[in-house]
């Protein structure tokens, strides 16, 4: 979809203008679409994927605010279809 695509790129575009990482989750990304739109509540069944991915975000600004190494990327736990 030419519009999904859009709101991807602009995204991308606001995190890379304000130095904000880029997490790739390609079937997360996709699991989200799929379940919900813009602003909506995140399904309960998604919440240990996000919150890895929000965990890592926390300790990846930690480490470069203390100027250490960054955190192992994590292997993003997807639950069943």
């Amino acid at each position: 979809d030419a519009g999904v695509d859009l709101v991807a790129a602009r995204i991308r575009e606001i995190a890379t203008e304000n130095d904000v990482p880029i997490f790739e989750a390609p079937p997360l990304a996709r699991a989200l679409h799929k379940a919900v739109d813009i602003g909506q509540e995140i399904p309960a069944q998604l919440y240990v994927a996000v919150a890895q991915i929000l965990t890592y975000i926390f300790q990846l600004r930690s480490a470069r605010r203390e100027h250490i190494a960054p955190p192992a990327r994590p292997n993003i736990e997807m639950p069943e279809t």
